[in-house]
């Protein structure tokens, strides 16, 4: 009897491809589950078998070869350029973000590039095996094709109940039809199958599943330091509510009536009637606090008050999403660059429509142009009266154009200007962008303090010195500020808020931190690189180190209790850092407490030094609560709430 043979050439796309996926996995993961393998085992399978069987309906076997050797070639640097962006965004890019950092990136390729870790090479495993099979493995390439047809119906079919295996806490089929979380999908699909997910998620993305719990708190006073108590009259919500037949605007109007009213605290009115300016620090780090150095910023930040606990998530698109959630306590989408897609939509609830409620001028400031972030259009639907960029700025005649990003202290010398012409209470908004990377490539500012630098820290590489160089010009900036509001009589009621926008990009962190550790000798690990400064100073404030977890998701409502704003808690997902610890929401669900950090992907707890591992319930309840903010900030998003609940942004507080 004859024997049958099979026709197994689909194994020269298969077998390389799946040598990409396990070596993408150890790279990033340090290892793969078993129910990983198996999901990662069957897309495999179905895309090599399909590829194969569209190739084998042309005569000529070179178009198997080709279109495979497209397929990996594509795929390797697809890998390879996501492990880069991850060690350097802190997050994968995906379809709906890459436009936004592809012009960065594209400025600094070869910088990009030659920031790859040497394990990331890694990722052209798949090309090297592609071409060896193929130059020295015979695969039989003959008989009937029903077995490789069927191994790929059967891989498609079988991958659908496979994708909760092992899923834990997380449902892996709702992240992945939500689209809700880079991470997860990725480390429990594969790399390959994420690609195909990233493009459908252009066009679909399943809506998110809301569990509303009222804790019946609405009513509790957490400081009940005066009579007075924070209370608001919902008749009209609620009239609104029960018209509404958008079932999204009636679930963020249950969950949001549903939440806790903060109560007053020993820091209400702390600042009212006071002056505000607000700064956003492009990469400011610890290290940018030097006592020899940048000795205003370390006054500010030793004689005012600081924040030991305070984070700055790295999103999508850091800078424009870091700026978007202090302005408006809403965390970005996850796969789209928020502020440009939100561009023009109200949020009357935001941080300057506040002051502007209140009677304060409103206006911002930046040293570049609207060319990663429509600011021209975001910035008014948030609340400021006028916003003045690099082009506004160069009309005068004096400033001087320098090689590189542009002087801070130019940056606060115009916003200086803009503030005398104003009368009564303003809020300016200072956006800097000096400590923008490269540092490792000579700029105007990068090098005009290396002299000083060398004399107090004569060890440190270039690009630290550098980075330096830049911080030395937003302190001289600072001083600037001071010397001006000193002068100008305002210095005893204008405070001066500073926070960054993410961590600098391109240095070794592990470096960063270890120079840091006189100013926080627990940055390390993972979460070490987002804690950050935030910095709140008065010249007559009374220096105080607050240990409360926090982060930019939580500036709205604890500025608007020490300004003691117009605003109704409920609306905004962050909470008033004077209110207790709160829940640091990093990218892709990942969270930090007092007790410990929770990585989504893993859904492993880790205790914090000194804490044990709280019960299931608590890591159950802030995982719940955590999810519950994300999806109902992108129903938020998604339906325009803010600008469609105008009315209710400016609430009657009694």
């Amino acid at each position: 009897m004859k024997k049958i043979k099979f026709d197994l050439s689909f194994l020269y796309l298969f077998i390389p491809m799946l040598l990409l996926e396990f070596s993408f996995h150890f790279v990033q993961f340090k290892g793969i589950d078993i129910f990983t393998v198996l999901r990662i085992v069957l897309f495999t399978l179905f895309l090599s078998t399909f590829i194969w069987f569209i190739c084998s309906r042309f005569k000529s076997k070179k178009v198997y070869f080709i279109v495979g050797l497209i397929v990996m070639i594509w795929f390797s640097a697809y890998s390879f350029v996501e492990l880069i962006f991850k060690n350097f965004m802190g997050d994968f890019y995906s379809f709906g973000t890459v436009s936004d950092g592809a012009g960065r990136i594209a400025q600094y390729a070869l910088i990009f590039l030659a920031a790859a870790k040497p394990s990331y090479y890694l990722c052209f495993i798949g090309i090297i095996s592609y071409l060896l099979l193929h130059r020295f493995v015979k695969f039989n390439d003959h008989g009937p094709f029903q077995l490789p047809l069927i191994i790929c119906i059967l891989s498609f079919l079988l991958l659908i109940p496979c994708l909760n295996l092992g899923s834990g806490v997380n449902s892996i089929f709702e992240v992945y039809d939500t689209f809700s979380n880079k991470t997860i999908i990725i480390d429990k699909m594969g790399i390959e199958h994420f690609f195909f997910r990233d493009l459908t998620a252009l066009v679909y993305k399943a809506p998110e599943k809301i569990v509303i719990d009222d804790d019946g708190q609405d009513d509790v006073v957490d400081n009940p330091v005066t009579v007075r108590k924070r209370e608001f009259d919902d008749t009209e919500w609620k009239a609104i509510a029960e018209q509404e037949e958008n079932s999204n605007m009636q679930t963020i109007d249950k969950y949001f009536m549903s939440r806790r009213i903060t109560q007053p605290n020993e820091m209400t009115g702390k600042f009212e009637g006071y002056n505000f300016i607000y700064f956003m620090v492009e990469a400011m780090d610890y290290l940018a606090i030097d006592k020899d150095l940048t000795p205003t910023l370390y006054k500010m930040y030793t004689q005012g008050y600081s924040y030991y606990n305070h984070y700055t998530p790295l999103y999508s698109c850091a800078t424009g999403e870091s700026e978007f959630v202090s302005y408006t306590s809403v965390f970005p989408y996850v796969n789209t660059c928020t502020p440009n897609y939100v561009a023009g939509i109200k949020f009357y609830e935001a941080l300057p429509y506040l002051f502007k409620n209140k009677g304060y001028s409103t206006f911002a400031l930046h040293n570049w142009r609207d060319e990663f972030y429509e600011r021209k259009v975001i910035l008014p639907a948030v609340g400021f009266d006028a916003y003045y960029d690099i082009d506004d700025i160069w009309t005068d005649t004096s400033i001087q154009h320098t090689n590189g990003w542009q002087a801070d202290s130019m940056l606060i010398e115009q916003a200086i200007k803009h503030i005398e012409e104003t009368n009564g209470n303003f809020f300016c908004n200072i956006i800097t962008s000096v400590m923008h990377f490269p540092y490792e490539e000579s700029s105007y500012w990068g090098d005009y303090y290396l002299d000083q630098i060398n004399e107090v820290h004569p060890d440190w590489g270039i690009d630290y010195k550098r980075y330096m160089s830049k911080c030395m010009d937003f302190d001289n900036g600072l001083k600037i500020l001071l010397e001006y509001l000193e002068s100008a009589g305002l210095a005893d009621n204008t405070v001066i808020c500073i926070y960054p926008d993410h961590r600098p990009y391109w240095m070794d962190y592990d470096t960063v931190m270890s120079l840091t550790r006189w100013i926080n000798k627990d940055r390390v690990g993972e979460n070490g690189i987002y804690r950050s400064p935030f910095i709140i100073y008065n010249k007559n404030l009374n220096p105080t180190v607050n240990y409360n977890y926090c982060s930019t998701l939580d500036h709205v409502p604890t500025i608007a209790n020490l300004f003691d704003l117009n605003y109704d808690p409920r609306l905004y997902l962050g909470t008033d850092i004077y209110n207790g610890n709160n829940t640091v929401i990093l990218a892709n669900g990942n969270w930090i407490s007092e007790y410990g950090y929770y990585d989504a992907t893993s859904e492993q707890f880790m205790a914090a030094e000194g804490k044990q591992v709280p019960d299931e319930n608590y890591i159950s309840r802030t995982n719940n609560s955590v999810q519950n903010t994300i999806k109902i900030s992108y129903l938020v998003l998604d339906e325009d709430y803010y600008q469609n609940r105008r009315s209710i942004c400016y609430p009657k507080s009694k």
